[in-house]
């Protein structure tokens, strides 16, 4: 429930304090005495769109302030705890306007973005503005309205989620499909270039081998001459051989170590070196039993070498990087490979969010049809109160004719109305006159009104266009609401403040070339007066007075 809001150096209002009660509030005052301008205030400090523009003349900052009790909002309540802005039971609200365009939101004394304080407006109050007839019209609307009343929300959340995913895997399904043809053109083009190069089993040693046995073969003859002539050197010369000759000189030395100890490094080194010698004459030995010419072994690698130059040359690479090229081409194969799964698994993805959101749809549907039927009785009887007394409403609830569905759902919500005997049921923009729209848009908006869960129901000027009985049964219909949530109703019609159970008097003085706004709370006779003057004009007599007394004691009652 609203408990107080003050404003300050807003358009024309200097500085206003005003507390508010329980059941319904009437405001009333002369036409541009500036009752709407309080509704814009309670809209600003709620997170409304900003003006420096509407920031009172001479001063340079506009500020707004509300409070609100918890007591009947545990919606709010929990919200604020969820959003670590509580503070013990309180709701303050506060907003400032610069004249250099900039604009703070506070709740609680804490800063918060201006999206924060639109979730305070969602969970405490509902304001009904006197144009809201022209937007019944729209089937948007139509359909907003019929949610409301089936408390749709959490569901419309979930679908609008839904929905959107499906949308973004259907994009993404479309994407992948257009590069579907290149991605096989280049598949089938790395299938035959991966085959072509497995059949030659590359790796780093293959090759490396490949080229070392090639060189061994093709200079075999002069390998073969070298190590015949080394072995013959080493070993096989007659008297010059090396090992013969350092043997002899070993064996020399050996004779002498008894006089001479200084040999004997010398010794171990030719002892060392006779050892080799011998190893070395052994190892050419292996060698020339086991070497031998092979021209058709020479002739094969050379031809697999000749295969593995020309792949080179085709891709660009020297012959050492076909191995890696083999690597990075079948790892690319596989993921064009794996494209094919990830395509097949997108269209089983799309199929499925598209299935969750035609349920979500279905369930969606049927709440709306139950809501459907109860509300046009509610309005058709509320509108019949309203001077339309043949009037009748129609909420229809149809799927789209081609399937579709959007994030709001599958359906077409129309309001059809008939206003007199005999006249078939039709679209309201069509049928209704503009008098009669005005008072369909008012039973709309009181019915549903009830139905919903914020505890503040503002009222601005929404009797517009009615009067005499009629507007005593719009007023009474505020009255039964204020039952259950706080009513606040901007009115020129004495026989809807009549009804309120409190009365604010709004009037602008000007004072010093200047302008004020003054608010004040009426007690029973200052009410008389008020609603006198409502009834009667400016000259009011005692008549009038008593027909405002009467009136107010039997909206009372």
């Amino acid at each position: 429930m609203l408990i107080s809001l003050s404003v300050r150096n807003l358009a024309v209002v200097e500085d206003l304090a005003l507390t508010f009660d329980a059941g319904m509030t009437s405001l009333t005052g002369e036409t541009g005495a500036g009752k709407s301008m309080l509704v814009d205030a309670l809209s600003l400090v709620l997170g409304d769109r900003a003006d420096s523009n509407m920031i009172r003349h001479g001063a340079e900052r506009a500020e707004i302030e509300a409070d609100f009790s918890l007591n009947d909002n545990p919606l709010l309540r929990d919200w604020l705890i969820d959003q670590e802005l509580d503070d013990d039971e309180q709701c303050h609200l506060r907003r400032t306007i610069s004249r250099d365009g900039r604009s703070k939101g506070y709740i609680n004394g804490r800063v918060v973005p201006l999206t924060q304080l639109r979730e305070i407006s969602e969970r405490s109050i509902d304001i009904h503005g006197q144009h809201a007839h022209q937007s019944l019209v729209r089937p948007q609307t139509q359909r907003e309205l019929l949610d409301i009343v089936a408390r749709n929300k959490g569901l419309l959340d979930e679908l609008k989620v839904s929905y959107r995913d499906w949308q973004n895997l259907k994009q993404q399904l479309e994407n992948l499909q257009q590069q579907s043809e290149e991605q096989q053109a280049r598949q089938e083009l790395l299938q035959y270039q991966v085959d072509e190069l497995e059949a030659l089993s590359l790796s780093d040693d293959s090759i490396g081998s490949l080229l070392q046995e090639q060189g061994q073969l093709a200079n075999a003859s002069q390998l073969i001459s070298t190590a015949e002539s080394g072995l013959h050197q080493i070993f096989d010369a007659d008297e010059v051989a090396a090992y013969d000759v350092i043997s002899h000189i070993l064996s020399e030395l050996e004779k002498l170590q008894e006089y001479e100890p200084r040999f004997a490094s010398a010794v171990e080194t030719l002892n060392a070196a006779v050892i080799n010698l011998d190893e070395t004459a052994t190892d050419l030995r292996h060698y020339l039993d086991n070497v031998e010419l092979d021209p058709a072994r020479l002739n094969d690698i050379e031809h697999q070498l000749s295969l593995l130059h020309d792949l080179a040359r085709k891709h660009h690479v020297e012959i050492e990087q076909l191995p890696r090229l083999f690597d990075e081409l079948s790892e690319e194969l596989a993921q064009l490979a794996g494209s094919e799964v990830t395509l097949a698994e997108l269209h089983k993805q799309v199929a499925d969010k598209e299935k969750h959101c035609r349920q979500l749809c279905e369930v969606l549907h049927q709440r709306r049809r139950d809501a459907a039927a109860p509300l046009s009785e509610q309005i058709t009887a509320s509108i019949r109160q309203l001077a339309i007394p043949a009037g009748s409403i129609n909420i229809e609830v149809e799927p789209f004719a081609d399937g579709k569905i959007t994030e709001h759902g599958a359906d077409q919500v129309r309001l059809l109305v008939k206003t007199n005997p005999g006249q078939p049921a039709g679209d309201l923009a069509k049928v209704a006159s503009g008098g009669e729209l005005a008072r369909i848009s008012l039973a709309i908006q009181v019915v549903t009104a009830g139905q919903r869960s914020v505890p503040t129901l503002i009222f601005d000027e929404v009797d517009v266009g009615i009067g005499g009985s009629v507007a005593e049964v719009v007023g009474q219909h505020l009255r039964q609401l204020a039952m259950s949530q706080q009513v606040l109703a901007i009115t020129h019609l004495p026989q809807v403040a009549a009804q309120a159970h409190h009365q604010l008097q709004v009037s602008k003085k000007h004072l010093d070339d200047s302008t004020h706004i003054t608010v004040d709370k009426l007690d029973k006779n200052q009410r008389v007066e008020e609603i006198a003057r409502m009834l009667g004009g400016v000259n009011l007599t005692q008549k009038t007075r008593s027909h405002a007394e009467e009136m107010l004691d039997q909206a009372q009652q």
